[in-house]
């Protein structure tokens, strides 16, 4: 846009600033769900936005349909022939006015029935990210209490698509990792979402609890659980992840995961986990001559 201004943190060249994402996946697209992942989301970041005493924000909705509908908010675009919508709150290039300075939703449809939900939410101060981590865990938790999700994850980092970065690393086609979402989990992050028929194989919140891998366990109300496996993002360092690998590795779909050659995965662990807790010893290939 011409005349726009940089970011602070750009013509102060300082690292950009944090970003938390979250993305819920559901075997139907449910729109009073997706209606309540905006809602939710509206009522615990939107403070952070604009503050008590701040301008008005401004609001912009977008989409794609099957027909021509409104697209004057999010529940316009609410519609049964709904194949994305997204929205996204904020002060555009002016000053921001609270410790948030942007919030983006997302609803996208995923091979037929499949819908993703997913929130960004970048920071100007890294200092509230324990705000915004809690505000961010609430929105998933409202929406996991009213709906059995077929995965869900907050990062730092969440691929914007079906697949998720162990799909990716397994090299997993989305349609598998769909069908399969209560049968193998679909991924692992700084806070995992799983299924009713997950948290049954786990053994329950109980061993989840004991297994000490996460700083909150909650269970929601259609029998899935949400695990918190660190107080923020940056707490979720190497030994984290390897703790909330070892707690999942029993419901983890099989195969060595490897990184792919033009981006780096940094929260996987590279094992099978299948072989490794099967006890099975992989023998390395013969160096070649």
């Amino acid at each position: 846009m011409v005349g726009a201004q940089a970011p602070d943190w750009v013509l102060n060249g300082e690292p950009e600033p944090p970003v938390l994402w979250a993305a819920v996946y559901l075997d139907e697209a449910d729109l009073a769900i997706a209606q309540l992942w905006h809602d939710t989301a509206e009522a615990a970041l939107g403070p952070m936005v604009r503050p008590a005493g701040a301008p008005r924000m401004r609001r912009s909705h977008g989409g794609r349909h099957g027909v021509t509908v409104r697209r004057r908010s999010w529940a316009d675009m609410m519609h049964p022939s709904l194949e994305s919508a997204w929205a996204t709150w904020g002060y555009g290039d002016e000053r921001p006015h609270g410790p948030v300075e942007h919030v983006r939703l997302g609803a996208w449809r995923h091979d037929g029935p499949y819908l993703q939900l997913t929130l960004s939410a970048g920071l100007v101060d890294a200092s509230a990210m324990p705000a915004l981590a809690d505000a961010v865990v609430d929105v998933v938790r409202t929406v996991g209490d009213r709906a059995d999700l077929g995965y869900g994850e907050i990062a730092d980092r969440v691929r914007m698509g079906p697949s998720t970065d162990l799909d990716w690393a397994l090299r997993r086609s989305d349609e598998d990792s769909l069908r399969d979402s209560r049968r193998h989990l679909r991924g692992y992050g700084w806070v995992t979402v799983c299924p009713a028929a997950i948290a049954s194989a786990l053994g329950g919140a109980a061993v989840m609890r004991d297994s000490g891998a996460f700083t909150e366990v909650v269970e929601l109300a259609p029998g899935g659980l949400l695990l918190r496996a660190t107080r923020t993002t940056f707490d979720y360092d190497d030994a984290a992840v390897r703790r909330v690998f070892e707690a999942l590795r029993p419901v983890l779909p099989p195969g060595r995961p490897e990184q792919p050659a033009y981006e780096t995965l940094p929260h996987l662990v590279i094992e099978d986990a299948v072989m490794e807790d099967a006890g099975l010893t992989v023998v390395p290939e013969p160096p070649p001559v």
